[in-house]
Formats: structure tokens, sequence, C-alpha cells
């Protein structure tokens, strides 16, 4: 399984909420061998122009079900949840196996 996180980071607060995602991949690669990608948004929206924000992405790959609610009450313990604009947004994917019958 897959995780994306996604949120907005304030302009004031782009420095605090970097360094919180240094320290919350850190926890991750320790308590679970979990390596965290960090992202931003490529085109800005008009929202985040608006209100002098970014939109961010964590991004983590291969997780277990377990991962999900502990990455919750980590990214609390290092201060990235308390940095993002409107709360944290958690999606996660799997792959869908592929078709047994491919296209002739």
């Amino acid at each position: 399984m897959d995780c994306y996180v996604y949120y907005r980071v304030s302009g004031a607060h782009a420095d605090a909420a970097r360094l919180a995602v240094t320290q919350l991949f850190a926890l991750t690669a320790t308590r679970f061998g979990v390596v965290g990608r960090l992202q931003r948004r490529a085109d800005a929206s008009s929202n985040d122009i608006a209100n002098d924000s970014a939109t961010w992405m964590e991004r983590y790959d291969d997780v277990g079900p377990a991962f999900v609610p502990a990455l919750a009450q980590m990214a609390t313990e290092c201060g990235v949840a308390a940095l993002a604009d409107g709360g944290r947004h958690v999606e996660c994917f799997v792959d869908i196996p592929s078709s047994p019958h491919p296209c002739a």
C-alpha cells in the first residue's frame, strides 16, 4: 500500500514545517523502516496564491496497515500536524493486479 498525505502550509510556517517533516521522516525511518518523500504542488492553486501558501505532499511507498494510524501520531509528535492549514489529508492506494486476460 502507498500513502499520500497532502496539506497546505503557509509561507510564514514553511521553514518550521520543513524542519518538522524532516523530523517526521526520521521517525518513520526509525520506527517502520519507511523513507518518506516530500513534494510541493507544481502548479500553485488560486487558493494557495491568495493565501500565500503551498500544497505539500508526503509520499510513503509500500507501507503496512499499522503505519497509517501511527503516522498521524508521529505527525502530531513532530509538530507537522499543527503547521498544516486545514489539516492533513491521507489517502492510501494499492496496486491493481494484472489482468489474467491481456488484450490480444
